[in-house]
């Protein structure tokens, strides 16, 4: 039986998962983390708070994305949002959670604004998500001791982010005419063809159009979108230092950032195993080991059960399509 590209690359990261997930349990204190977990019962409801509103500032975050006349109800978005997301964890991210937004808004808005919308909103919580990660490994570098390796890493992270940062602000900048469309142009000049005509690369140029004038339109959206990616990033910093403050262990702010940091970065990189298994333990108890903390393993613990959680809360309330689009 020929399998397709995609169900080997599920398959092969979800090997690497389940190596990573082994490895996780072989180094950490079962018997600490296990107590730990136990302290965390009576503050489960506090824990979940962070991701809560998290969600809630993304799904704001993807409504001002879309064009004023064409922004479905809040409500649709948030459920629309929470089954790309649940069936995205199961999956390979991106691959099956963004074309399924599309569909499931496909009775409502045309594909080429939500797409629009959809990478409007990803785009500027990676940038400034980005951004944000280098500012704290600045902090991370010139505040913490850390192993040489970790710095290291920390050092190319920064590195990444004035190159995020340079791009952002040539696509932001206002000026006429879009790319991916000169390329096409460019393209039908050198080869004699007709790309444009393309119904596929016809409507990546539809959206493309939309996007640029979202992101060129309205100077509010952008610091909309801006502010909100800062106060997610705090929000799940936050979420680092009440579990394990929790748990007992006295962790400072600067230590949180750089935990949710390099888990973020680990979850990118990621993005390909199902579910997250074992890279999910492995970067949050990882990380805490390196600062010199416990509780690494209550804290992995944690973050599998609110992502778990939200991922069922997601299946509960997927959305249907009630009519198709002419």
């Amino acid at each position: 039986m020929i399998r397709s590209v995609p169900q080997i690359v599920s398959m092969a990261a979800a090997v690497i998962g389940i190596l990573f997930f082994v490895l996780t349990l072989y180094y950490i204190d079962l018997k600490e983390t296990v107590a730990s977990a136990g302290r965390l019962g009576a503050a489960l409801p506090l824990i979940l708070l962070p991701g809560a509103c998290w969600h809630l500032l993304r799904t704001w975050g993807w409504s001002v994305a879309f064009p004023d006349a064409s922004r479905p109800s809040f409500t649709r978005l948030f459920r629309v949002r929470l089954a790309a997301d649940a069936v995205g964890f199961f999956t390979i991210r991106g691959v099956a959670g963004e074309p399924l937004k599309v569909l499931l808004l496909y009775d409502r808005v045309a594909p080429e604004i939500t797409s629009a919308a959809i990478a409007l909103e990803r785009l500027a919580f990676a940038v400034m998500g980005t951004l944000l990660a280098g500012l704290v490994s600045i902090l991370a570098i010139t505040r913490l001791t850390l192993p040489r390796a970790w710095d290291t890493m920390f050092f190319l992270l920064i590195g990444g982010a004035a190159i995020v940062l340079m791009g952002a602000l040539l696509l932001v900048r206002r000026r006429p005419g879009d790319y991916l469309g000169r390329l096409v142009s460019a393209a039908d000049r050198r080869f004699g063809k007709h790309f444009e005509a393309t119904r596929a690369i016809r409507f990546v140029l539809d959206v493309e159009d939309i996007l640029l004038e979202l992101v060129r339109g309205s100077r509010r959206r952008l610091v909309t979108l801006t502010v909100l990616t800062c106060v997610c990033y705090l929000l799940m910093a936050f979420e680092v230092w009440l579990i394990l403050r929790v748990v007992g262990e006295p962790i400072g702010v600067t230590e949180a950032f750089t935990v949710e940091t390099f888990a973020r970065l680990a979850s990118v990189a990621s993005a390909a195993v199902p579910a997250n298994i074992g890279t999910l333990e492995a970067s949050n108890a990882s990380v805490v080991a390196a600062l010199g903390l416990g509780g690494g393993g209550a804290l992995a613990f944690s973050r599998r059960i609110r992502s778990l959680l939200w991922a069922a809360a997601g299946f509960a309330l997927y959305p249907r399509i009630k009519e198709r689009r002419h």
